[in-house]
């Protein structure tokens, strides 16, 4: 009987030892099941349901440090709290500090829809010249369900009549055609515009194409789309054709009527620019700019229901509830950019 006993106890420890090895063995690849990324879902409402609709998992907001040109604006006494936006993702700085004034969920990566027309007008004008003349391959009759702006095949135009049939009509076709002028390929160019992205810093970017359809997965967010279009409005080109209304521009066969499709004008005193953008995924996303008393406040919107709205209640509230130092009382920032060079 003590025999039957001892074997047994022998026995059970054996298993005990057996099992503690197998749960060592396996623990490694628990730890990496935990580890690793779980898709981040965020709501979308379509047609008056919610469904949910899939969203890329944003980098630490390790965000870059943003030079100074001019000193930071201080909230007034008295402010009205900040206005509800109905957008998933949302920020308003202060062009001269780069500081932001309002935030929601700024590192989220969005799909921006035309607003990575942005991009593609920056990179045209640093990289092309706009007395360039380009030969037009695209053929907009191809392109239904599209916004262009009415390009075909054997067109003849310079690359700044483009870019404004790039950035008031948002013409699909113009982005291509650039795009195909400046780098030889729409692939070659999408390269080139990661590749500025990373320069700027936007760590939350990536571009698969000039225009911003959903093909391809392409995001950004609404902090490096701060940092985007702080970086061009520093150039008096770009700033000329993003405040541009109403353009006319005749090439070798048409002649084209462009508009504006920003909502911001007529709404707020001082705007001057930047770009809208729509798809069904993306939303409806916004750039705006306004500038008063030579202080220029950036509004990004993305994945709003309604953009015209929350651009114009950022854009207001910031000018009614932050104030700038007097030019006399401060001191420049020493070593930094100015505005336009």
């Amino acid at each position: 009987m003590t025999r039957l006993l001892l074997a047994r106890r022998i026995a059970a420890v054996a298993a005990l030892l057996a099992l503690s090895v197998s749960a060592l063995a396996c623990a490694p690849f628990a730890t990496r099941a935990v580890e690793a990324p779980v898709p981040q879902l965020a709501s979308v409402a379509v047609a008056g349901a919610e469904i949910a609709a899939p969203s890329v998992a944003a980098a630490a907001p390790t965000r870059p440090r943003l030079v100074a040109w001019g000193p930071a604006p201080s909230l007034v006494a008295g402010a009205s709290s900040a206005p509800g936006i109905y957008g998933d993702s949302a920020i308003l700085i202060d062009e001269a500090s780069g500081i932001a004034l309002y935030e929601k969920d700024p590192h989220a990566r969005l799909p921006a829809a035309s607003l990575t027309k942005i991009m593609t007008t920056l990179i045209a004008l640093e990289r092309g010249h706009l007395d360039d003349t380009v030969e037009v391959k695209v053929d907009s009759r191809t392109m239904r369900g599209s916004t262009v702006m009415g390009l075909v095949p054997g067109e003849r135009l310079t690359l700044e009549d483009l870019l404004y049939g790039l950035m008031l009509p948002s013409g699909n076709d113009a982005a291509l055609a650039i795009a195909q002028h400046i780098s030889g390929s729409t692939e070659a160019f999408v390269a080139v515009m990661n590749q500025r992205a990373a320069e700027l810093g936007m760590i939350n970017t990536r571009y698969t194409n000039p225009h911003g359809l959903d093909q391809g997965g392409p995001y950004t967010s609404a902090f490096d789309l701060a940092v985007l279009t702080r970086a061009g409005m520093q150039r008096e080109d770009f700033r000329t054709i993003v405040n541009a209304k109403y353009r006319v521009v005749t090439g070798s066969i048409g002649t084209y009527h462009l508009g504006t499709l920003n909502p911001l004008y007529g709404r707020l005193a001082g705007v001057d620019g930047v770009k809208t953008g729509y798809t069904r995924t993306a939303r409806q996303t916004l750039v705006g700019t306004v500038t008063r008393d030579g202080h220029r406040l950036i509004a990004v919107v993305l994945r709003s229901p309604d953009r015209a709205h929350d651009g114009t209640a950022l854009l207001h509230w910031g000018f009614e509830s932050y104030a700038w130092p007097a030019p006399n009382s401060v001191a420049s920032v020493e070593g930094a950019p100015r505005p336009g060079t």
